[in-house]
């Protein structure tokens, strides 16, 4: 329950605080009084969008705190604005907005105008009727949760799947394209360095005859001419050694010039081989030109042939690769199917079962809210597709006249009945729910007179097993409640609103103006009487 609200700087308060008890508790004043601002701080604290708007003061900042006692444990949520951004907090702890929220669930149930809208819309009515089964039933919830979860990842993989077989086509195109370039490639057997090594042979095989009369020249300079290299070799040859017979000290220069000899000797045999084994070979001719032009023709079509294969490759690698991984998916997605199917059977005769019995609470509120003739549906049939609830449609049908057949809420009811259908959604709700704390904001638009009593004593009955908060206008629903806050706004330099609660004959004042206009002798007794009562 909200035991203490502490509100600074906030639209048109400068300054409030005020202390609650269980029960009922009314907030009333003149139509623009400010009643509504007060639960708008509420609202805000617990999570709901706000603004620097809100800033009474844009120099200074705004500050709500909310005090609840829930199982004999006090919690503190508050919620600073300021110009840049608002901070929110859990116990002086700052948290995330969706830590807030999540208390808020536990905490406080704040019915709107708004809320009012989105209950009488067909596509939320699924949402209510889940959240009541929830309450009560653990098995549904876990299979809901789990369905939803599947229901996700079902929806990923057939997303993922149309956009392979939508470029199906396009990628089979591509991927046999990439095989015939790797296939060309790799046919061709081209090594790392080949081209140099052809080039090379190329260059001997072309240049034969010139090869033969260099080396085989050389040669003979070397070996067989009269006046040969080697025959004035061997004469400094004699020389040396006789002069080493004289100084030893010659020993090595001896030896150098034998090795310098015996080297120039194999030099000049490799010389005789190499140019008598010099043979023309055109059929070699022939295939190194054709290699080579073969190397060069793929060089024009990728460039850098290795570099390129290895990019081809790959690229054709991610796209078979990809061919694999979307027989995965069809798996998947059938298995994902069944999963949804089975969950969806079980999450759907569980709604079946229940919203009968949520159907007959909500009409024994609402004939106890004088809508004696109504008679309430809760309609749950099959669609075709899975959606994210489900394969369920909801709807909530009433029917408020005796000779009318249930239709859809959202076309049927007035405002005023509107209104008592909330109450007695709200009424069921709190049954079965654990929030202790529940806020009406204008719950009596469009009713009055027998109408006025039966909600009073709704929510009468609805404050014994939680607090409640609401603003009216009827004193009839003013008078159940325990406790009275009026607010008023004080008009001087600036405007500023006021909350007072009131106490004693303070009370029937109040409800004496709200039903009569004036605080006369009349009014006082029926006011009384209304307390009384």
């Amino acid at each position: 329950m909200l035991k203490e609200l502490f509100i600074k700087n906030f639209i048109l308060i400068d300054e409030l605080k005020l202390e609650f008890n269980g029960g009922f508790n009314v907030f009333l004043g003149e139509t623009g009084a400010g009643k509504s601002i007060i639960f708008k701080a509420i609202d805000i604290a617990l999570g709901a969008k706000t603004s620097r708007e809100v800033l009474n003061n844009p120099e200074k900042n705004a500050l709500i705190e909310l005090t609840f006692e829930n199982n004999g444990e006090e919690i503190v949520i508050s919620r600073e604005i300021s110009k840049t951004g608002t901070k929110p907090r859990l116990n002086g702890a700052m948290v995330t907005l969706d830590v807030i929220n999540q208390m808020r669930e536990k905490l406080v149930d704040i019915h709107s105008q708004h809320q009012t809208y989105t209950y009488i819309q067909q596509k939320y009515h699924i949402d209510l009727l889940d959240s009541y089964i929830e309450n009560f039933d653990d098995d549904f919830k876990t299979a809901l949760n789990k369905y939803k979860e599947d229901y996700l990842e079902f929806r990923d993989v057939s997303k993922k799947l149309l956009e392979i077989e939508t470029s199906e086509k396009e990628n089979t195109e591509r991927i046999e394209f990439l095989k015939f370039q790797v296939d060309e490639i790799e046919s061709a057997e081209i090594k790392e360095g080949e081209e140099e090594e052809l080039n090379s042979e190329l260059d001997v095989l072309s240049n034969l005859e010139n090869l033969k009369e260099l080396t085989y020249g050389a040669y003979y300079a070397i070996n067989n001419d009269d006046n040969s290299i080697l025959d004035a070799l061997n004469k400094i040859k004699y020389n040396i050694s006789k002069a080493r017979e004289f100084d030893n000290s010659l020993d090595e220069t001896e030896t150098s010039f034998i090795d310098a000899l015996e080297t120039l000797k194999d030099v000049s045999n490799t010389l005789r081989n190499y140019s008598e084994n010099l043979e023309a070979n055109p059929q070699r001719l022939n295939e190194i030109n054709e290699r080579l032009e073969l190397i060069q023709k793929l060089k024009r079509k990728y460039g850098d042939i290795f570099d390129t294969y290895e990019k081809l490759k790959a690229e054709l690698d991610i796209l078979q690769n990809g061919f694999v991984s979307y027989e995965d998916l069809k798996n998947k997605k059938e298995k994902l199917g069944d999963s949804l199917s089975r969950l969806s059977c079980e999450i759907s005769q569980k709604r079946h079962n229940n919203s009968e019995k949520l159907s007959l609470l909500i009409e024994e509120e609402l004939k106890a809210l004088n809508m004696e003739c109504a008679r309430f549906s809760i309609l749950v049939e099959e669609t075709e597709n899975f959606t994210l609830n489900g394969k369920d449609r909801v709807e909530f049908l009433i029917s408020t006249n005796v000779s009318k057949e249930l239709a859809p809420l959202v076309k049927t009811a007035s405002g005023g009945e509107i209104s008592r259908v909330m109450l007695a959604i709200k009424t069921v709700f709190c049954h079965v729910d654990k929030v202790s704390t529940i806020i009406f904001d204008e719950i009596d638009t469009g009713i009055s007179g027998k109408t006025s009593v039966c909600v009073a004593n709704s929510i009468s009955k609805l404050a014994k097993s939680a607090q409640v908060f609401a603003i009216t206008h009827q004193p009839i629903i003013a008078s159940k409640a325990s406790d009275f806050y009026l607010v008023s706004k004080q008009q001087a330099d600036v405007t500023k609103v006021n909350v007072k609660k009131l106490a004693g004959d303070e009370k029937a004042k109040v409800l004496a103006q709200m039903a009569m206009g004036d605080v006369s002798d009349n009014s006082l007794t029926f006011a009384k009487e209304l307390l009384g009562s």
